[in-house]
């Protein structure tokens, strides 16, 4: 359950799909634990089976069932499963709350839930693989994932800031989470440690980047008091169609965009392939499309904003 020391974030629709569910039948423990197990997503509560104690605890003297928090159990081949143990916290505790990078796994921000589960709740005690904080999560920032309550994807955005950066809220704006969205989260949240950077990160995040490189690129076109851009921006050509692109940088009434390009265009021939057509369809409508490398705007994020500056005159003379 390691995430990467880097705190990069993956894109994947959703955690769920990692989410095992049991299905063979394994001999020694009772046939009705085994169904038990398996309807139960890996896990199994000695309060909800109360005609079961017996078989439960002979299952745990044979090793063939091992205890995730108390009066919770799964096979000790289950016990280091994610799902098993986000299953295990709701089963111990029906009002805890996920949170922190288990809860952005559960949203599929991230390839796991790390070093253990981040848990908001006032029964459990924290254990090896689990870190309990007497926290209150508002209500209306409170999800279920597959079952599993955890933080909204605004709460979880806001409270991993001080772990992962700003970069974690490029993420949740580029997942269509709202930048009015990430502020309420905050102002909910008050008085904890962290919310000062957690405020400037958000204040940074106002013209709402997309990743690093974006972030950068906004800022160094703030300090050049560059005016009329947007980011984002969808160009669409028939409402009754999806938009044909949403562009990075974009000064509409210019019709003059700015396309910051990570590593990743230049290692695949098919987006590369799809974003030139896309630039020709772009150019049908009047729009010039700037393509800019994600490293020389985080090289020289400075040389990036006069550039913009300077194509922004040439651009004017040209439109009249």
């Amino acid at each position: 359950m390691n995430v990467p020391k880097s705190g990069r974030v993956v894109h994947r629709e959703s955690a769920l799909w990692r989410i095992w569910t049991p299905t063979n039948h394994h001999l020694g423990v009772h046939q009705r634990l085994d169904e038990e197990l398996r309807l139960g997503g890996g896990v199994i509560a000695r309060g909800l089976l109360p005609g079961l104690t017996g078989q439960i605890d002979w299952a745990l003297r044979k090793g063939e069932l091992t205890s995730l928090l108390a009066g919770v159990y799964a096979r000790p081949s289950d016990a280091t499963n994610p799902a098993v143990g986000a299953r295990a916290i709701g089963l111990a505790d029906p009002h805890a709350v996920i949170c922190g990078t288990a809860a952005a796994w559960l949203h599929g921000w991230v390839p796991d839930p790390g070093a253990g589960f981040d848990v908001a709740s006032l029964a459990l005690k924290s254990t090896g693989w689990l870190r309990v904080h007497r926290r209150d999560i508002p209500p209306e920032l409170i999800r279920r994932v597959g079952g599993i309550k955890c933080t909204s994807r605004a709460l979880t955005a806001i409270d991993l800031v001080p772990e992962l950066g700003p970069g974690i809220l490029d993420e949740a704006l580029r997942r269509r989470v709202r930048l009015d969205e990430l502020r309420a989260a905050l102002t909910a949240t008050p008085h904890r440690r962290g919310n000062a950077e957690r405020a400037l990160a958000l204040a940074d995040s106002r013209d709402e980047p997309w990743s690093e490189a974006e972030r950068t690129g906004h800022r160094a076109l703030r300090a050049k008091r560059i005016k009329g851009w947007v980011a984002n921006f969808p160009v669409i050509a028939d409402p009754e169609e999806p938009p044909i692109a949403c562009l990075d940088i974009a000064l509409k009434d210019l019709k003059l965009a700015f396309e910051i390009d990570g590593a990743q265009y230049h290692a695949n021939a098919d987006a590369f392939h799809r974003d030139r057509l896309r630039d020709e369809r772009l150019a049908l409508l009047g729009w010039q499309i700037v393509r800019v490398s994600a490293r020389r705007v985080l090289d020289d994020p400075a040389g990036f904003a006069s550039m913009v500056a300077d194509m922004v005159r040439v651009r004017r003379r040209q439109i009249p």
